[in-house]
């Protein structure tokens, strides 16, 4: 996997912890996330990629290997690292900028795939984020993300690095976010970070159609 050079980036808003991918330990599960996300997109090469909840822009180096046309938005006006950043990996075809993911203005059935790394965890209505993701996502296209679990080992962990309690963060979006998906859009493929997940949730990966399996 491409992980930019550390001063490539700035951070772009209270819950972008790019520094982590660079801090041991916590960078083991920051790359873990990923490198699972560049596994489920196989080895594909998509014509229209969108990553949502992009932040620093710290995936989209890697991200640009895997599509001719990559997209990347999130709800931050902190963009002008970003040129500086796609410039030193001689990438050209993106475009970013900022966007809600609840609303944008990206045509129908335009991304083959859509990609996110732990944000919807953080959106205000989730429902009609997953409405908008389906609206702009091809017949045939994936939807990939990763979402968080909780567990008191990992808030303890979160804890300690971001100085306040996990649910100041996520609210309670851990407990619903992965069920709500794979509730409106059909599963391909799921899988969690550890085997015994059920009983100690840290992370679960989703790769999704559009197609709702009611």
């Amino acid at each position: 996997m491409l992980l930019p050079k550390k001063d490539l980036l700035k951070k772009t808003g209270e819950v972008d912890y790019f520094n982590w991918n660079y801090t041991f330990p916590i960078n083991l599960i920051q790359i873990y996330r990923f490198k699972k996300i560049i596994h489920l997109l196989g080895d594909r090469k998509y014509k229209n990629l969108l990553e949502i909840g992009t932040g620093s822009g710290i995936f989209l180096p890697e991200l640009a290997k895997h599509t001719e046309n990559l997209f990347a938005c999130d709800i931050h006006d902190n963009y002008e690292h970003i040129e500086k950043l796609m410039s030193n990996y001689k990438v050209t075809n993106y475009w970013v900028g900022k966007q809600n993911i609840e609303e944008t203005n990206y045509p129908d059935n335009y991304f083959d795939a859509i990609v996110a790394v732990s944000v919807l965890e953080f959106v205000s209505d989730l429902h009609k984020a997953i409405k908008e993701i389906k609206r702009i996502l091809s017949p045939d296209g994936v939807f990939i993300t990763i979402c968080p679990g909780t567990n008191k080992f990992m808030d303890a962990i979160l804890s300690l690095y971001t100085h306040k309690k996990p649910s100041k963060e996520f609210g309670n979006a851990r407990l619903y976010v992965a069920k709500t998906l794979e509730e409106n859009l059909a599963v391909l493929e799921k899988g969690t970070l550890l085997p015994f997940e059920k009983s100690f949730p840290v992370y679960t990966h989703l790769k999704l159609g559009k197609s709702s399996p009611n």
